[in-house]
């Protein structure tokens, strides 16, 4: 199996991580913690995404890394509410069904995380999935995600006010738990 993560570099990436929400079903979109009158068409969504990928890393509000499992986009993280240097939230979705529960999930977003830390210069990378969903809610603690607390907002521009789980991890705690897996 080959893994691999990097940033999106084209714009039919992008629209394919469009397509995956556009494409979900509603129940998944739910269980996502998504309201679904609050999804842009996929115009907007595009340009939205495009202008933000055009972005120097400094100013950029999202970033995307996709996926890809033997040469084949499979999913994608994000990282949004960015201030370089300091902060960053992230996402994670893989989106083929028959992968998910294999243990593929975490691997792809270890290697994301890495990816943040270090492009981003990050002190902290937080993640805040709604807590009725259960994938992420256990991958994150495997990687050394601490749960936080758990609490209502409004998680993302897509999201109605829902319950949602927070977790943190800093660097240090991150480059810690890196260096005692490999050693």
């Amino acid at each position: 199996m080959n893994l691999q993560v990097r940033p999106f570099e084209t714009k039919r990436e992008l629209e394919a991580m469009i397509d995956y929400f556009l494409e979900t079903s509603d129940a998944d979109l739910v269980r996502m913690g998504i309201d679904l009158d609050l999804v842009p068409t996929r115009e907007e969504w595009l340009s939205a995404v495009v202008g933000d990928a055009d972005l120097p890393d400094t100013e950029a509000n999202r970033f995307y890394v996709g996926w890809h499992l033997d040469g084949r986009l499979v999913g994608h993280s994000s990282i949004s509410h960015i201030v370089h240097g300091e902060t960053a939230h992230c996402h994670l979705h893989l989106w083929e069904a028959d992968l998910r529960g294999a243990g593929i999930g975490p691997r792809f977003l270890a290697r994301s995380v890495d990816t943040y830390f270090d492009r981003f210069d990050l002190k902290l990378l937080a993640s805040e999935p709604h807590a009725h969903n259960p994938a992420p809610n256990a991958a994150l603690p495997k990687l050394g995600f601490r749960l936080v607390r758990r609490y209502r907002t409004r998680a993302t521009s897509m999201s109605g006010e829902i319950e949602v789980s927070r977790y943190e991890i800093t660097r240090d705690e991150w480059a810690a738990l890196r260096k005692a897996r490999s050693a």
